[in-house]
This record gives C-alpha cells, structure tokens and sequence, in this order.
C-alpha cells in the first residue's frame, strides 16, 4: 500500500494555506528568470505545475505516487505529470532549464535523498537552474516553527518521521548538496525561518 493511498485526496486542503506563498513565489521567480523547460520531481499532486499553467507556464512533472498523480491530473489546469522513480529520471542529460523539488526531500532517506539531487543535476542544462524548497532549521527558526514543523512529520509518522529526523540530524540541504558544485543565486525564508527556498545554478564547466 503506497504512503499516500489515503491522504492524496487531502493533501492540498490541508497544507496549502500553509506553502500558499511559497507557490506564489516560484512563479514569480520563473517569470522573472523566464524559464521554458520545467520539471517538477516528486510533483505530488501537481498544485505548482497547475498554478504554473493557470498563468501560461508549461512544466512537467513526475512522481512515484499514483494516488498523487491521479490528482495532479483533475481539475481545471491538470498538469502533465508521468509516474516516475525520481532516483532513475527518464529523461536524457541536459534537458531542462529549471528542475525543482518542493518539500521532498527531506521524507526521503539520505542516500535516495542524495541520489534525487544527482538525477536533477543530470537532466538540468549547463547554466541553467535548480529550485529546491525544503526544511532548514536553525537558531534563526522561531521556536513555534520548529515545534509546528516536528508536530507536522510526528502527524506523517513512521518511515517519513524518521527520515525527516534522519535529514535534520545530518545537515539537512547543505549536506545534500555538498560536492554538487552548484552557485547560489537567490535565497528566501519562510514560515519563521523554518523553510528554505534555494535557487542554484548548475555552472557551465
């Protein structure tokens, strides 16, 4: 039984008054960068490709959850979403000129984790970016964050609390990407200083 059979069809209602912003502010950044080509890996229910095509944007997206992508593809905008293995993009080298990942990665344990920013370097074009958004807790996060954010991954339970404590235990993002070579270009906080959105860029060699 896949992890979210049950709780796809919530999934939005529940969390989008959340990260409401935080989709608001990935669109603004691909207008202001002007991308063409966009993946969204582990694309969940699809709600950053729909509002992306709600304002004229075509991205594609993947993920492993069939409950998810059942979803993802309903209502006005549907998003053009495949089920795929986010650790074996099949897509060829160099495609795309923004991959991103929204609050992924840190349910994943750190070697898939690992293996999913390496496939998304792989499928982004030299010069062009990778949007990661993900939990980032530090001594600047509000105390009601941190606690809001451990009640959150308590709720999930099981093997995604675990890698969720697994993910903050080892250095959260920068030990994810350590090594990947990838330049900083604009960085933003939200929820208190509890949430991280990165924009990198994957530097021509």
């Amino acid at each position: 039984m896949e992890a979210y059979q049950y709780s796809a069809r919530f999934y939005d209602a529940l969390l989008s008054p959340f990260i409401r912003a935080i989709r608001v502010k990935v669109l603004r950044l691909i207008k202001k960068h002007r991308y063409s080509a966009i993946l969204d890996v582990c694309c969940g229910t699809g709600d950053q490709l729909k509002l992306l095509r709600q304002h004229s944007f075509d991205g594609k997206g993947i993920d492993i959850s069939d409950a998810m992508l059942n979803i993802a593809r309903k209502g006005e905008y549907p998003a053009d979403c495949m089920h795929q293995d986010a650790t074996h993009i099949q897509y060829e080298d160099a495609k795309f000129d923004l991959v991103m990942t929204s609050f992924a990665l840190h349910e994943k344990d750190h070697a898939t984790a690992y293996k999913i920013v390496q496939e998304m370097l792989r499928v982004t074009s030299e010069g062009k970016d990778i949007l990661i958004v993900d939990y980032e807790l530090s001594e600047k996060t509000s105390s009601f964050s941190k606690m809001l954010i451990y009640f959150i991954e308590w709720l999930a339970g099981g093997e995604h609390f675990r890698n969720f404590r697994s993910y903050i235990e080892k250095g959260g993002l920068p030990a994810l990407l350590t090594g990947s070579g990838l330049k900083e270009i604009e960085q933003y906080y939200f929820a208190q200083n509890g949430v991280v959105l990165l924009l990198l860029r994957k530097e021509k060699k």
